[in-house]
């Protein structure tokens, strides 16, 4: 991974921040995205672990505005992607708990956002597409509804495009339950699934064309 160029998505917190620290020890050049939460911490610490450069990109998926400036921005500054990791996204709970707008935002940032920002960088992308989906597009999970539907469309969306983009490694890593501001911070450390894309990137897995990589099988839960 040295050298290559790598934009992860989310990367303030979580599985984002992991996996940017994940790539940056490899000293892959990085773009990171972060919404709320401020990367600066993020970015030093990348920079520690050895990424011989770091941008950072204010990105709202809910915003096609925000998705064309970062993407722009991304393309202007590294002249290009080897590998793009589509890990942002939110959740809310129980479905009638859920206001309209709620529901609407978790359509249009998990899904919506994620495919419109990777249509327009996937003509700049050398070698890989890396989607962070969720167990939760595998398999029905009480208390996900909205967010669930949002994830299959991701996976329906990505196993589709991995067959119209064969020359692309499109591939989706579907983390469980995570310790990440989404579940409360229990679980599954996050550094874990970051292990499983690292994998992926490298290229270590035997996979097919829009593969899913169920981290179950590739770690232990705590």
């Amino acid at each position: 991974m040295s050298g290559a160029r790598v934009l992860v998505t989310g990367a303030s917190l979580g599985i984002g921040r992991a996996i940017a620290f994940g790539f940056a020890a490899e000293r892959a050049r990085l773009a990171l995205t972060y919404l709320e939460t401020e990367a600066k911490a993020v970015a030093e610490q990348c920079r520690d672990l050895g990424a011989p450069a770091v941008t950072l990109h204010r990105l709202d998926l809910g915003d096609e505005r925000s998705i064309r400036t970062c993407a722009g921005e991304v393309v202007s500054i590294l002249g290009g992607l080897d590998i793009l990791g589509d890990n942002a996204g939110v959740v809310w709970r129980r479905f009638l708990e859920q206001t309209s707008a709620e529901i609407d935002l978790q359509v249009r940032v998990n899904l919506l956002g994620t495919i419109k920002l990777t249509h327009l960088l996937l003509p700049h992308v050398r070698d890989a597409v890396i989607v962070i989906g969720s167990t939760a597009s595998l398999h029905g999970t009480a208390t996900l509804s909205a967010y669930g539907a949002s994830q299959w469309g991701v996976r329906g969306w990505a196993k589709a495009l991995a067959r119209e983009q064969p020359d692309k490694r499109i591939v989706l890593v579907h983390p469980l339950v995570t310790a990440t501001r989404m579940n409360d911070f229990r679980s599954l450390p996050p550094e874990r699934v970051a292990e499983v894309v690292l994998m992926v990137a490298r290229g270590e897995l035997d996979l097919e064309l829009g593969a899913d990589v169920d981290v179950r099988d590739l770690v232990r839960a705590p």
